[in-house]
């Protein structure tokens, strides 16, 4: 199983990977300790863009056989979608309209390292309210840390859940009411 890098972000993590002066950790447990602090594994795509592969390998050196690095192709450009359905168009023979030429790909580097998460962009809770009440009556205002915070914390609910009612096709048991048996 191979170590990868500990950073806080992508850029960090190649830049180190290619100088050599890296922590690696293998498990979650051993970045954290390493890290002082929580992390997480993540891949990113970083460093320039590159029109053939060949330019990529060339440019990013040895680090391209290193298992928490990888060059990925992806589209030039981002895929557009259709607003509408396409219509046959019954010419020529054809009953489609012609296949447009796919989009040119370019290479880029991704690299796979334990993250460093930055505790303090993630408040616990905005004075004890939830998100959803904040937002909705916007009776304070929040920095952006704060915002942010919100941003990236669970969704909790209000309180808890209630026990589900039976349905319209369920009745209680008549010598046991406590047992709900459906009649369809």
């Amino acid at each position: 199983m191979p170590a990868f890098p500990i950073a806080k972000n992508a850029a960090e993590a190649l830049s180190a990977l290619k100088a050599g002066t890296t922590a690696r950790a293998m498990r979650e447990r051993e970045a954290e300790a390493m890290a002082g602090a929580r992390v997480a594994f993540v891949s990113e795509s970083t460093g320039p863009v590159y029109e053939r592969r060949e330019d990529a390998v060339s440019a990013v050196g040895s680090v391209v056989d290193d298992p928490a690095c990888t060059l990925v192709a992806r589209m030039k450009t981002p895929a557009k979608t259709a607003k509408t359905p396409l219509q046959p168009v019954f010419r020529d023979g054809r009953r489609w309209p012609e296949v447009k030429a796919p989009s040119a790909a370019v290479w880029q580097m991704s690299v796979s390292y334990w993250k460093v998460l930055d505790e303090a962009r993630r408040p616990a809770a905005v004075s004890g309210k939830p998100a959803r009440a904040l937002r909705r009556k916007g009776g304070e205002t929040l920095s952006p840390e704060e915002v942010l915070g919100l941003a990236d914390s669970p969704l909790l609910p209000l309180r808890p859940q209630k026990a589900l009612d039976f349905g319209l096709f369920d009745f209680p048991l008549p010598e046991n009411p406590a047992i709900i048996i459906a009649d369809e």
